[in-house]
């Protein structure tokens, strides 16, 4: 299921590359998190793609979600292992009724809005998963992933100024959170508005937690202005962050001479 959540946003022609090189790692991490199956049951696998900030960001929020699925009562937590069991057997429409009933008896459960948001992404009604994604705001607005997912999705849309609204809400809220920062500089870039993106990026690498990805991609975008030698030191930068990065050493190598 991890790897089908990665796919829409990869397939989309109409979004410029530089766009999706930049969002890849924001927009959708938090949809790699299989809904409460990996919260609950499993152990969350990042794809190899991410950096060690966005694994441990990850990381982080799935220990979190199976913190608060431990305090739901008995009967939800059930319900919550079959779906899980869907999942497994390859059935998200069993998924999606069980999680629906789950949402019925407990409505004001944010996390399983959130839930049926990725699998309505996922089962290709991002309308419907957008606004779920609303509830789930509504209900939890500290909740970070929450907006993260409903960019997403607007991105999928095609709909960047919307998916720029939300970046810039989750910014709002947090604004020294680097994943989000980077999130809207990416938009910002898909935007054609490359000042307002660097002003973001520079944000972004003064944030927590660090990141060799943020660097990288700040760094592809001073590149793609001609400015070489400050590609070079966010490159550089990334690898002091986290030695061994592929991407930033395949950027730096890149470089001419």
């Amino acid at each position: 299921m991890t790897a089908t959540l990665r796919r829409p946003l990869r397939s989309l022609p109409g979004l410029p590359r530089r766009l999706l090189q930049g969002l890849y790692q924001g927009l959708w991490l938090a949809l790699v998190l299989t809904g409460l199956i990996a919260a609950a049951n499993a152990r969350a696998q990042p794809a190899p793609e991410f950096d060690d900030a966005y694994k441990a960001e990850l990381a982080a929020e799935s220990a979190a979600l199976r913190a608060r699925i431990q305090q739901w009562p008995a009967p939800l937590q059930t319900m919550n292992q079959q779906i899980s069991a869907a999942l497994r057997a390859n059935d998200p429409e069993q998924a999606r009724r069980i999680a629906e009933d789950l949402s019925r008896r407990d409505p004001g459960n944010a996390d399983v809005k959130n839930f049926l948001g990725k699998l309505q992404a996922v089962n290709g009604q991002p309308g419907a998963a957008v606004r779920l994604f609303d509830e789930a705001i509504k209900l939890n607005p500290d909740n970070r992933w929450f907006y993260v997912n409903k960019a997403g999705v607007q991105a999928e849309l095609r709909d960047l100024p919307n998916a720029l609204a939300t970046a810039r809400a989750l910014t709002a809220r947090y604004p020294q959170w680097s994943i989000g920062l980077n999130l809207e500089a990416a938009l910002l870039d898909g935007l054609d508005r490359e000042p307002d993106a660097l002003k973001a990026y520079e944000r972004a690498v003064a944030a927590v937690p660090p990141s060799a990805q943020i660097l990288t991609n700040q760094g592809v975008l001073l590149r793609r202005q001609g400015r070489q030698a400050d590609a070079r030191a966010s490159y550089e930068a990334a690898l002091r962050v986290q030695p061994g990065y592929a991407r930033a050493e395949a950027e730096l190598a890149s470089l001419p001479r």
